[in-house]
């Protein structure tokens, strides 16, 4: 139809008219152009701006000819300015002619790129559709006709609605409003629907559309399917999930069991305090009935052989065998108050552990051989029993170790008191232990002796530590000392008693 097709042009031309003489009504007109060429055909432009740069400049020249407000009369004047731009040299500027010359080339080279960007966004392997600001669907490449299952003729002309689902619908209008401030969207993950109304997981990058002139007047969306992505995402936090809630199972079961250890610990620390509190009562008793009854017992056998002796003197046999007698009750009496002295030494009760360990280090010495060097701060003072009891065992398992296992003929043994701490040092200059013994000693795994004075240093919230090398073993305990006049006045009924 010709006649359609002079009236496209006519109106063509009018509408670029009224864009280069900037009228009341250019913006609608560009509008009406981009739609009528559309916005992949943009570069069709050039052959109309050659037309319009020419009208222009011969309307500039030729100011007796006026368009009129009338739309019908500025269509009865085409045909006399088109012959104007073609015919009349005066409208022939050199720019206006070196775009007519170039029009050919021009078109071509659009026709080649409109030809190469279809390729493009038809062979993607992401669905390309753009709309209209008011979402009404103008391109459907072949990926979105195979994401979404509506082919191009179905999905063009058609709302954007279309493939959202209408929980989602309210994303559309933020979309929409970003796109109007030219705010480009990346990577924005949502939900779709497709022909079928089976929903999928979709990312978006959606950009505004812009016109020859800066406007925007649509928006361009890129959409992948991230189905398999969104799957492997979820399956991750199901897995992760499990094993949180695993981890916090096996937490809360490591918390239970190390509660439970704890109280076990503790209950057997408090069994052990009462086993160790049980001995030194076991052994103040059998001290006291060894000083008391047996020694008792042995003084009255002691004067029987006296006035024995006596009787005896008549017959020197009998009388040297009634005195190698007195010898050894003397002897044995002696070696009962050594031991009921070493179960619980009553210097302790009395007077300290300054002289009962004095009296103890004398008696080894002169037992053991051993050179033992005693040194107690002066103006120590007394302690609560309870701790000298504990200081006393510290130090007689330290001397007897050495004694036995050292190799060492010299201790030295240092005792100090500083505010409200207690200091006790003993170390010898033996063999020592091997790194093997000193390890397991640490981790208290071997070693009754050793076991026994941790707990007595821990009953007390004391600190025990063992360093040991070639040059011999050194044993440090440090106490907390909460001296109290009830502790005092225990320390002196004990003696008194």
């Amino acid at each position: 139809m010709p006649g359609a097709d002079t009236q496209m042009e006519d109106a063509i031309f009018v509408l670029a008219g009224h864009v280069f003489l900037k009228t009341s009504d250019y913006l609608l007109c560009l509008d009406a152009l981009v739609g009528l060429l559309g916005p992949v055909r943009l570069q069709y432009l050039l052959l109309l701006l050659a037309f319009v740069r020419a009208a222009h400049y011969w309307t500039e020249t030729h100011p007796e000819i006026a368009f009129e407000d009338d739309i019908d009369k500025l269509l009865a004047t085409h045909q006399a300015l088109a012959d104007c731009i073609l015919n009349d040299p005066e409208a022939r500027d050199s720019i206006s002619q070196s775009l007519l010359n170039e029009l050919p080339a021009l078109r071509l080279k659009a026709d080649r790129a409109i030809g190469l960007l279809a390729a493009i966004v038809d062979s993607s392997e992401d669905a390309i559709v753009s709309k209209t600001l008011d979402g009404i669907i103008t391109s459907w490449n072949a990926s979105a006709e195979r994401l979404f299952g509506y082919a191009a003729s179905e999905a063009i002309g058609q709302h954007i609605s279309l493939i959202i689902p209408i929980d989602r619908l309210n994303e559309e209008t933020v979309i929409i409003e970003r796109i109007r401030k030219g705010i480009r969207i990346e990577h924005f993950d949502t939900v779709r629907v497709r022909k079928d109304k089976t929903s999928f997981d979709i990312s978006l990058t959606i950009s505004p559309i812009r016109d020859a002139s800066g406007k925007i007047i649509g928006a361009s969306k890129i959409a992948r399917d991230i189905t398999q992505r969104k799957q492997i995402e979820r399956a991750l936090r199901e897995s992760e999930e499990r094993y949180r809630t695993l981890a916090d199972a096996l937490d809360t079961q490591v918390q239970f069991r190390t509660q439970e250890l704890e109280r076990r610990n503790s209950e057997l620390r408090e069994l052990s305090g009462l086993l160790l509190e049980s001995q030194d009562a076991e052994r103040r008793h059998i001290a006291r009935e060894l000083h008391d009854s047996a020694g008792q017992t042995l003084t009255a056998i002691g004067l029987q052989l006296a006035r024995i002796s006596e009787e005896a003197k008549k017959d020197a046999a009998l009388a040297k065998e009634v005195h190698n007698a007195e010898d050894l009750v003397q002897h044995l009496a002696r070696e009962l108050r050594t031991t009921s002295y070493l179960l619980h030494p009553p210097l302790l009760d009395e007077t300290g552990i300054s002289s009962a360990l004095s009296w103890y280090v004398q008696g080894l010495a002169e037992r053991s051989g051993l050179e033992i060097d005693l040194q107690v701060s002066e103006n120590f003072g007394r302690l609560p029993s309870e701790m000298e009891l504990v200081i006393f065992r510290l130090v007689q398992e330290c001397l007897t170790n050495i004694h036995r296992h050292s190799g060492s003929k010299i201790a030295l043994i240092g005792i100090e008191r500083e505010g409200n701490t207690v200091r006790v040092k003993v170390e010898d200059q033996g063999k020592g232990m091997s790194p093997e013994r000193l390890a397991a000693i640490q981790s208290q795994g071997t070693g009754v002796g050793i076991r026994g004075m941790r707990e007595r240093v821990r009953h007390l919230r004391g600190d025990l530590v063992i360093e040991s090398n070639g040059s011999g073993t050194k044993i440090c305990a440090t106490f907390p000392v909460k001296t109290s006049l009830q502790s005092l006045r225990s320390n002196s009924q004990q003696g008194v008693a």
